[in-house]
């Protein structure tokens, strides 16, 4: 007997999934599912759905599907709420990113300092800050002093023999100002006076006025020390004859008696407790002064800081320190320094004793700056 098995029409169904199945296919093609079964007895084909062998009647497997049914895959698609999730989320980025960018490019640290005025051929030698009851700015010359009422935005001449290059201003009006140039003068706006002195005045290299009594005065003489005056600059005494052989500028402390700190072009700044021995006063590793030229020293006992160090001791206001990198701060006498946004060259520098914190900073060409935070903004 020859085995045969009926064939299915072409338009029939896969009896487990419903999916056409074509008249040559042997499996479903959705499915999986065999179209003809071999019956294990007699090897006669059946078709899909058949129970029983029609050759032999014998029992016909269940049919396994070889894949399971087909199952829709279903894809996301972005909805309104998800569109909108996505556009805020770039929204806020982007506002954070503005405001990030804006923070750091309008930072003082990132802000130029722009000059309020400038000296054309006066060959500044020194700046000053007077005391009074408003602050009067000073700036020595070759040929006399030049002097602003406006906090350095236009000067005046005043004419004085043998001209100006060290400036000593008392802390508390009303104080005399103390000019050196070929001779020692004393006085104010009104008019100064040539004082007659024992000192070497053409070997003088920085002045001070003590804050507690305007006729004690110090000064260093190059290769002499530190030399002081308690009669307003008539009579002079040697306090210490070991002062750095470069200095710059000088500036007091305290009183009675003040704490020295000295500024020199090549080897950095120095403090001194007595006038005889001095110290290093640079700052240590990350708090260091990145330069050794310095090229004026300004203190101010009102700036509002104050330094407790580990011993206990409180530290009161800040020393400022005129470099050819810039402008530097310390609150603790030199034991460490951060910088100011003034990052160029400076020659000289002068701050208010009046507690308005301004302060005027001359760099080589000679123009002037200003700030009126402490330094923080020029």
């Amino acid at each position: 007997m020859t085995p045969h098995s009926a064939e299915p029409s072409a338009a029939s169904r896969c009896s487990r999934c419903g999916g056409d199945v074509g008249p040559d296919d042997r499996f479903c093609p959705a499915c999986g599912a065999p179209r003809r079964i071999v019956c294990p007895s007699c090897g006669a084909l059946a078709g899909d759905g058949a129970g029983v062998c029609p050759e032999c009647g014998g029992p016909l497997p269940v049919p396994v599907p070889v894949l399971d049914a087909a199952r829709p895959v279903r894809i996301p698609t972005w909805n309104r709420r998800g569109f909108r999730l996505l556009v805020g989320a770039s929204v806020c980025l982007l506002a954070i990113f503005a405001a990030v960018a804006w923070i750091y490019f309008t930072s003082p640290d990132r802000q130029k300092a722009a000059p309020v005025s400038r000296l054309v051929a006066q060959s500044p030698t020194t700046l000053a800050i007077g005391s009074g009851a408003s602050p009067l700015a000073l700036i020595g010359t070759p040929s006399g002093l030049l002097v602003s009422q406006d906090q350095g935005s236009t000067w005046s001449k005043l004419l004085i023999q043998g001209g100006v290059r060290v400036i000593g201003v008392g802390a508390n009006a009303p104080a005399p100002i103390y000019l050196v140039g070929d001779r020692l003068w004393r006085g104010d706006l009104n008019g100064f006076q040539a004082v007659a002195t024992d000192l070497s005045i053409s070997s003088v290299q920085a002045l001070a006025v003590d804050p507690s009594d305007s006729k004690r005065v110090y000064a260093v003489v190059a290769n002499r020390g530190l030399f002081e005056s308690d009669d307003a600059g008539a009579h002079w005494a040697r306090i210490g004859s070991e002062a750095p052989a470069d200095v710059t500028g000088l500036a007091l402390v305290g009183s009675q008696p003040p704490l020295f700190f000295v500024g020199t072009s090549g080897h950095g700044v120095f403090a001194s407790a007595d006038g005889r021995s001095w110290s290093n006063a640079n700052g240590f590793v990350n708090g260091a002064l990145p330069t050794q030229a310095v090229l004026a020293l300004a203190y101010d006992p009102h700036s509002g800081d104050r330094f407790v160090n580990p011993t206990g001791e409180t530290m009161t206001g800040a020393l400022y320190a005129a470099t050819d990198l810039g402008v530097f701060r310390s609150i603790d006498h030199g034991e460490s320094w951060g910088s100011l946004p003034f990052h160029q060259a400076a020659s000289a520098l002068a701050v208010s004793t009046l507690g308005d914190r301004l302060m005027l900073v001359m760099d080589p060409n000679g123009n002037v700056y200003r700030s009126r935070d402490g330094g923080v903004s020029w």
